[in-house]
């Protein structure tokens, strides 16, 4: 395949429950690797057969609806089964020595952030006697910022011994007080999960969302911080089919709820946090009734949101009561 070199040692660049995940380290078209070699109740095969089903979906409402047209998804190059020969017989010795064939799905990688943008975050988040072994790592050049929408805490940072640059979480608060867009990132959300529960009718089960450059000639969101950069989302090994009925609602309610904090909430006290709640929610409803032509089914999910998010936040209250009252 051309978009994989055959001269060039895979490095890994990742590693989750699904599979480790790898690239090339070359100029061209950037490609990224996963291998099926993780947990054995997680398939590439079905992360290979969702991330087409949901690529083709956004990619028909961005050309037909302009919908989402600040969000990616890497394309689908190509998925390589462990008894395909002719490709590992051309790419087994770019891995290292042990590894054996397995399913592999390739797909364009998402960039890393440049250096300027992860010598701000290390000098931010990072301990300060090692941001420097932190800014020659090797590793930590593949940094992918995840926008935790959902997620406040009441200070900026705890610096960290065991800081990474991969995944790097971003909490809301964070986010607020680097001048990030967060009511932009919210809209962006809130348009992938319409395309991904009506269009594409899945549940968006633990997909995941990472700010990272855009691709060449692509326009993105200005900051400081991050620089020029856009939302992308990838990992569909998890997501499952529904029906656009009730069922269907549920299926997608408890998803929600299953992912890491990704998107805003409506169980929180803070009113910045419920401002942004509202916001998705309408932007949710709006690019919903352009994809299915009624508010039934998402009024019917966000009602579902809401009583589960109560019911979370009146469990989180009676936990935080508990141990109030074993602290006396």
């Amino acid at each position: 395949m051309e978009s994989i070199a055959t001269d060039s040692q895979f490095r890994q660049i990742g590693k989750g429950f699904c599979g480790s995940v790898w690239a090339a380290d070359r100029a061209g078209p950037a490609s990224a690797m996963k291998r099926e070699d993780g947990g054995p109740q997680r398939s590439v095969t079905k992360d290979s057969e969702m991330h087409k089903r949901i690529e083709s979906s956004l990619s028909t409402l961005q050309r037909i609806q302009h919908l989402a047209t600040h969000l990616d998804v890497p394309e689908h190059r190509q998925f390589v089964t462990a008894s395909d020969k002719t490709w590992w017989s051309a790419h087994a010795g770019n891995f290292p020595s042990g590894y054996e064939h397995c399913n592999t799905l390739i797909t364009e990688r998402i960039l890393p952030l440049d250096r300027p943008v992860r010598d701000r975050l290390i000098d931010l988040f990072c301990l300060e006697r090692a941001r420097d072994t932190i800014k020659s790592s090797r590793k930590d050049e593949d940094c992918l910022v995840r926008p935790y929408l959902g997620r406040r805490r009441n200070h900026f940072s705890c610096p960290s011994q065991y800081f990474t640059l991969r995944n790097k979480p971003l909490l809301v608060n964070q986010m607020e007080d680097l001048g990030l867009p967060v009511e932009t990132y919210a809209r962006i959300m809130a348009d992938a999960l319409a395309v991904m529960y009506w269009h594409a009718q899945t549940d968006a089960n633990d997909v995941e969302f990472v700010l990272a450059p855009p691709r060449k000639d692509e326009d993105g969101l200005s900051s400081d911080v991050l620089d020029t950069h856009r939302m992308w989302t990838l990992d569909f090994d998890c997501v499952n089919p529904i029906t656009l009925d009730a069922q269907g609602v549920e299926r997608a309610a408890v998803a929600f709820y299953k992912n890491d904090p990704f998107f805003p909430r409506p169980d929180s006290e803070d009113e910045r946090d419920q401002r942004l709640w509202e916001l998705f929610v309408e932007r949710f409803i709006q690019s919903s009734v352009l994809i299915l032509g009624s508010e039934e089914l998402p009024r019917m999910l966000v009602e579902r949101l809401t009583q589960l998010g109560r019911k979370r936040g009146e469990k989180k209250q009676e936990l935080q009561s508990n141990e109030t009252m074993q602290e006396r």
